[in-house]
């Protein structure tokens, strides 16, 4: 289990490789839509299934009232019939962000403790890098949620372009993550494959450009894309899928490398705050437990 990250420097799906890893791997997985700039699941992919009274900005008023946790089991909704994709739905209006600079730190721990302690792979859509003088934003950008990440995916198109865009973002994650987060090296990338293989950068000339190892591939897939960003009522085959079926390929080597990077930095496992969290990480396992992962299950339309 771990908590994975996935960011960019431009629009190049973010949001569709945060979908395709957390309806792909193995265990039990949540994905948190934690853009800044508008959550898009609940009017694409989950074609308007929730209204505003459900998501992530609700967390914030819970946080005042020392409810958190609470709040961030209530908000909690699968994305599929067996309950095994689970989705924390993101912001509705971008200028509901900066209320939640007080959220992120707590959200970061309880994230972790969702990935240790109730057993589910967490997988944080964070959007867009947005970036101030010297850092990452402090109030557009949820940079306390990389602090705590296994690991942080960098999403990059295989293109001289969007590799170039990427320079300067790559270098200030760099930098954050090793003033404030666990070290430089939880940054990886997540390239996709927009373009063949004579036309586009090889992996390991992007890896010298990013300073960052490529740790997986996804293909490019506009059927599959165009049904996680806008929905249908006629959905494609996702078990046929070409993005899904790398998508579980990537899941397998991003857990090789959580686990490699904890033995070698030897973490210690992430504490419980209160017996509130624990109580609801007490009923998320059990839920959890009673789910049976089949092979290939389709998500809720």
């Amino acid at each position: 289990m771990s908590v994975t990250v996935i960011t960019s420097a431009h629009s190049c799906g973010t949001t569709v490789s945060s979908l395709a890893l957390a309806l792909s791997c193995p265990k039990v997985s949540l994905l948190v839509e934690a853009d800044c700039a508008q959550g898009s699941v609940r009017h694409g992919f989950q074609q308007g299934r929730w209204g505003p009274e459900i998501g992530l900005w609700h967390l914030a008023e819970a946080q005042l009232h020392q409810q958190l946790a609470e709040a961030f089991e209530a908000h909690m909704r699968p994305m599929d019939a067996e309950n095994n994709r689970w989705i924390l739905p993101g912001l509705t209006d971008p200028a509901q962000a900066p209320a939640l600079a007080p959220v992120w730190e707590p959200l970061a721990s309880l994230l972790q403790a969702m990935d240790q302690g109730a057993g589910y792979d967490v997988f944080v859509d964070a959007g867009r890098v947005s970036l101030e003088p010297g850092q990452l934003h402090t109030s557009l950008y949820p940079s306390r949620l990389l602090h705590r990440a296994d690991l942080v995916l960098l999403v990059v198109r295989n293109s001289v372009t969007s590799v170039a865009q990427t320079v300067p973002v790559a270098a200030a994650l760099r930098e954050e993550l090793d003033r404030s987060g666990t070290g430089a090296d939880a940054l990886r990338v997540l390239m996709i494959a927009e373009q063949g293989r004579a036309q586009g950068m090889p992996s390991d000339a992007i890896a010298r450009r990013l300073q960052a190892p490529v740790v997986a591939m996804l293909p490019w897939d506009p059927d599959t894309a165009t049904y996680f960003t806008h929905g249908s009522e006629r959905p494609p085959k996702l078990a046929k899928s070409p993005l899904l079926k790398q998508a579980r390929t990537a899941c397998s080597q991003l857990e090789v490398e959580t686990r490699t990077r904890r033995l070698r930095l030897q973490m210690p496992p992430a504490a419980v705050s209160s017996p509130v969290v624990a109580g609801v990480l007490q009923r998320l396992a059990a839920s959890r437990q009673q789910a049976p992962m089949p092979g290939a299950e389709a998500p809720r339309g």
